[in-house]
């Protein structure tokens, strides 16, 4: 974005802003990007930093009119991605896809402005769309975790089980939440008729999380061969829990037993439903 027609001077004060910026110094470093932009009032890289740290401040407004001024000198990708954003986080999505896609006019290979545009496409449930975008993201790195994590919930959503898979696969080193992941891997291999699988990664889920661990030794007693020892009478096993349940407020233990003993009995959609219910409990 810095060409060799900025003299020399207005660079040494970009710099000098940029590090002020990077060690949390705003307010100086918007004082040097001035002075960078007296010296050189073209300086579309100093407009296009004060935008960004307006926007770390808050001031959506006068971020705007930054990379609005920026524009004028120069439609550069990186301003027209920045500018989106903001429009993007205002929920404007029909003016953010505006200026993603014509920063991908002039940088098809873009990999944030494809991101950006898959996302809009996905928040507005265009999901052939955001997959075109999203797909583009991972021609450029395979494991942009965002773009897989989208994906993921597409193939999911499309009942295509393995594709989901192979997304969780390029991330699940450098996701955050283990919990997440295990648990979408548990219900991809629910639907893949692979309940061994589902039940550990399921279990792996619960570990993830330490007020779990006291619950690993009785899920791994839970299997197909010795369940009827476990828990006696299926139907009754769950009766019971299900009646009890409807005159407290459900622990997070219950959720537990009552989950598994439904994958046990193929119910997996009630399984799933009991599942995505503990995030919400430890809110």
């Amino acid at each position: 974005m810095i060409t060799n027609s900025v003299p020399r001077d207005a660079v040494v004060i970009y710099n000098r802003a940029l590090d002020l910026s990077n060690r949390g110094k705003l307010d100086a470093a918007l004082a040097e990007y001035w002075k960078a932009i007296d010296l050189y009032p073209e300086f579309v890289a100093a407009y296009n930093n004060i935008g960004e740290i307006h926007a770390r401040k808050g001031d959506s407004e006068k971020a705007i009119e930054s990379y609005l001024e920026a524009l004028k000198i120069d439609k550069h990708h990186r301003v027209l991605l920045n500018l989106g954003v903001e429009h993007f986080n205002r929920d404007n999505l029909d003016q953010a896809l505006k200026y993603f896609t014509e920063a991908l006019s002039r940088e098809p290979q873009f990999l944030e402005g494809n991101y950006y545009a898959g996302l809009v496409h996905y928040n507005r449930k265009n999901f052939k769309k955001a997959e075109k975008f999203l797909g583009t993201v991972l021609g450029i790195d395979q494991r942009h975790v965002k773009a897989n994590l989208l994906l993921a919930h597409i193939y999911y959503e499309g009942k295509q089980y393995r594709k989901t898979i192979e997304c969780l696969d390029r991330i699940k080193d450098l996701a955050e939440d283990r919990s997440f992941i295990n648990r979408f891997y548990g219900f991809c291999h629910f639907y893949l008729g692979m309940y061994d699988k589902a039940v550990k990664y399921l279990t792996e889920a619960l570990e993830c999380r330490p007020e779990y661990a006291r619950f690993k030794k009785y899920l791994e007693k839970m299997t197909y061969e010795n369940k009827l020892q476990e828990v006696g009478d299926l139907e009754q096993a769950i009766g019971e829990i299900e009646q009890e349940l409807a005159s407290r407020e459900p622990q997070v233990i219950d959720l537990t037993k009552l989950s598994m003993l439904y994958i046990f009995k193929g119910e997996y959609k009630k399984a799933e439903k009991l599942i995505q219910s503990y995030k919400k409990k430890l809110a």
